[in-house]
C-alpha cells in the first residue's frame, strides 16, 4: 500500500509544471488569436499630404548582393526627387556589389571589418556617412527588395508628418516555379508581417519594424545606436524606439517585396536568422518589457507578449508536445494540463484557419496545402546546426536554384 499511497502526490507534483506550461502556452495562443482578430479592424493611414517634402536618403546595406542590388537601386531611385540620395553600404563584400550599385546610380560607401560583422554595423556606417550633410528623412531598404511604386515616398512623407518611424508592409513571394512548401513558407511570412503586425497596430497603435522599408525622421535615427552584431537588428531597434517613446507605425498602403529563397539551404538561412534571433532576443528582453507593462506601459506589455509569440511551427510543436505529455497525467486523473493544451490547440487551429481564409488563400491555395509536411521537415535545418550557425552573423541568403520541397 505504501508505494500506491505515494503515487498520487508524486503525480500531482509532476503535473504542476506541465499545467503551468500549459497556462503559459494558452496565454500566448490567446494573444496570437487576439492579434489575428484585431487585424480585421486595421485601417492603413491616410495617404500623406501632397506637396513638397524634405530631402530623403535611402540607405541600402548590401553584403555580396551583386546580382540584385542594381535592380533595387533602380527601383528606389524611380520615385525620388533630384535632391534625394540612394546610398549603398557595401559591407565586407567579396563580389562586385559596389560596382553594380554605382552603375545603377547609387552613392557608394564601402566597409571592411571582419571582426564587427552584421547589418547593424552597415546601417550605422550609412547613417554616419550622412552626418556631413544630413537629410530630413532616412529609409532603410534591403538590397534584395523591390519597393512598389510610390512606397518609399509615401513612408518618408508619413514619417515626416507624424514625426515617428514608419514601417511599410514587407512581404515575401515564392518563385513562380516554387513548390507547395514554398507556398506554406510564404503564408507563414504573411502571418507574422501582415496579419500579426496589422493586429498589433490595431490593438496598441504601433508595430514592429520588420527589416526593410523602414522610414525615420533624421533627428530620430541619428540618435540611435545601430552598430551591433544583433542578427535581428530591426527587432532590437523596435524595442529601443518604444522605450524612447517613438513607437513605429505600420503603413500597409506602402508595400516592399522580396523573394523567398529557392533552395532548402537558402530557406534555412533565411528563416534561421529571424526565428532563432527573435527567440534569443525575446529570452533576453521580454522580462524587462513585462516589468514596464506592469508599471502601466501598454505598448511595452503588448510588445512583450508579441516577442514571446513564436513562429507558427514552434507554437504548433509546443502545443502538440504538451498535449502528448499530458496524457499520462490525465489517465491518473490530472486533467488540468491536458485541458489547457487541448484548449490552446483548438484556439490555435481556429486562429490560423481564420488568417488563411481572410488573407492567405491567394498565397497558399488549397492545392498547395500538401506542402505542410515538407515545410515542417525543413524546420530541422532551421533549428539544427546549419541554422544555428547562420543565425550567429550576417549571412547572405542563397537564392540560387533549387526547391524548398527538396529539403530533407
Amino acid at each position: 500500500m505504501g508505494p500506491l499511497c505515494g503515487a498520487r502526490p508524486v503525480t500531482s507534483l509532476l503535473a504542476l509544471p506541465l499545467a503551468l506550461a500549459g497556462s503559459a502556452v494558452l496565454a500566448i495562443v490567446i494573444f496570437f488569436t487576439t492579434e489575428i482578430i484585431a487585424s480585421f479592424f486595421y485601417r492603413a493611414p491616410a495617404a500623406p499630404a501632397a506637396g513638397g517634402r524634405g530631402r530623403l536618403a535611402v540607405v541600402i546595406p548590401a553584403h555580396d548582393e551583386e546580382a540584385s542590388v542594381g535592380a533595387t537601386v533602380a527601383l528606389a531611385r524611380a520615385g525620388l526627387d533630384r535632391a534625394d540620395l540612394v546610398l549603398v553600404v557595401a559591407d565586407n563584400c567579396s563580389d562586385g556589389t559596389a560596382a553594380a550599385a554605382r552603375a545603377a546610380g547609387a552613392e557608394i560607401v564601402e566597409r571592411r571589418d571582419p571582426i564587427n560583422r552584421g547589418k547593424g554595423f552597415a546601417l550605422q556606417k550609412g547613417v554616419d556617412f550622412l552626418r556631413a550633410d544630413p537629410p530630413d528623412m532616412v529609409v532603410f531598404l534591403d538590397a534584395d527588395c523591390a519597393p512598389q511604386a510610390g512606397a518609399i515616398d509615401r513612408i518618408a512623407r508619413l514619417a515626416q508628418q507624424r514625426d515617428r518611424p514608419v514601417q511599410a508592409l514587407y512581404i515575401a513571394n515564392p518563385a513562380p516555379e516554387a513548390g507547395p512548401a514554398s507556398a506554406v513558407s510564404a503564408f507563414a511570412w504573411l502571418v507574422i508581417n501582415r496579419v500579426r503586425m496589422t493586429g498589433l497596430q490595431a490593438m496598441g497603435g504601433f508595430s514592429r519594424l520588420t527589416g526593410s522599408g523602414m522610414a525615420f525622421p533624421w533627428d530620430l535615427i541619428a540618435g540611435c545606436k545601430l552598430a551591433s552584431g544583433e542578427i535581428v537588428e530591426d527587432l532590437a531597434l523596435t524595442i529601443a524606439l518604444i522605450e524612447d517613446g517613438a513607437a513605429p507605425l505600420l503603413d500597409a498602403g506602402a508595400v516592399v517585396e522580396t523573394g523567398l529563397a529557392r533552395s532548402a539551404a537558402g530557406a534555412a538561412t533565411q528563416r534561421a536568422r529571424w526565428e532563432l534571433g527573435s527567440l534569443r532576443l525575446a529570452a533576453r528582453r521580454a522580462g524587462v518589457l513585462f516589468g514596464k507593462g506592469a508599471a502601466g506601459d501598454l505598448k511595452a506589455l503588448l510588445l512583450a507578449f508579441d516577442l514571446l509569440t513564436p513562429p507558427l511551427t514552434v507554437l504548433l510543436v509546443l502545443i502538440a508536445a504538451g498535449f502528448v505529455l499530458s496524457f499520462p497525467f490525465a489517465a491518473a486523473g490530472r486533467w488540468v494540463a491536458l485541458s489547457l493544451f487541448w484548449s490552446a490547440g483548438l484556439l490555435f487551429a481556429g486562429a490560423v484557419a481564420a488568417a488563411w481564409f481572410a488573407y492567405g488563400r491567394a498565397v497558399l491555395p488549397p492545392a498547395k496545402l500538401s506542402g505542410l509536411g515538407a515545410y515542417l521537415g525543413s524546420k530541422m535545418r532551421v533549428y539544427g546546426g546549419e541554422g544555428r550557425r547562420s543565425a550567429k552573423g550576417w549571412t547572405r541568403t542563397d537564392r540560387g536554384p533549387g526547391r524548398l520541397d527538396d529539403a530533407p
